[in-house]
């Protein structure tokens, strides 16, 4: 794994320790992101990196310019790597890093509007709609904020309020969706 753009383009992201955490790859970071930045400028965005594992999503982010990234992972292991990563990247000012149950978190942590989510649980879980929901619900979502979902193929994303689905790709059993937290005027 590897940074793909920005000021640390071509930095290596040690994997984090465990077999329970499957890094997003590549070919799919790279589209993501392509798709993100043509939405909307990660100068200054405040990001959402929720079942972080890796925490490459928050990595390549913070790269490309975003100002700071929570991290929620419920793993104290992978946590302890993720605060590992950002002082060896020279991220760890920008950088909150909380261990927890996501679902939990959403619904009582302290949380602050987001630009940009990202959210790529345990395929397994299939939490997605539960998550996504919960953003919407609280609400912790800035207006035009994209919400990047990763799920495995046995899950499907149902249509949330007030969120429009702008890209959507399958690959093998990986699907990735993006929606854009539309907000309604008065």
């Amino acid at each position: 794994m590897r940074i793909h753009s920005g000021r640390l383009r071509g930095r290596e992201i040690p994997p984090p320790p465990g077999t329970q955490t499957r890094p997003t790859t590549d070919v799919i970071k790279e589209s993501m992101f392509s798709v993100v930045e043509h939405h909307m400028s990660l100068q200054g965005a405040v990001v959402l990196d929720l079942f972080a594992g890796s925490g490459q999503l928050s990595w390549e982010a913070l790269s490309r310019g975003a100002a700071s990234s929570t991290l929620i992972d419920a793993s104290t292991e992978v946590c302890r790597h993720l605060r590992a990563v950002a002082i060896e990247l020279g991220l760890s000012q920008q950088v909150t890093i909380i261990r927890s149950d996501v679902l939990q978190y959403l619904r009582h942590g302290d949380l602050h509007p987001a630009n940009l989510v990202v959210l790529d649980p345990p395929y397994h879980l299939r939490c997605c709609n539960a998550v996504v929901h919960e953003l919407v619900r609280r609400p912790l979502l800035a207006p035009d904020a994209l919400v990047v979902v990763e799920h495995g193929d046995q899950e499907a994303l149902l249509p949330v309020d007030n969120c429009a689905v702008v890209w959507h790709r399958e690959r093998s059993t990986t699907v990735v969706d993006i929606l854009v937290h539309q907000v309604s005027q008065p």
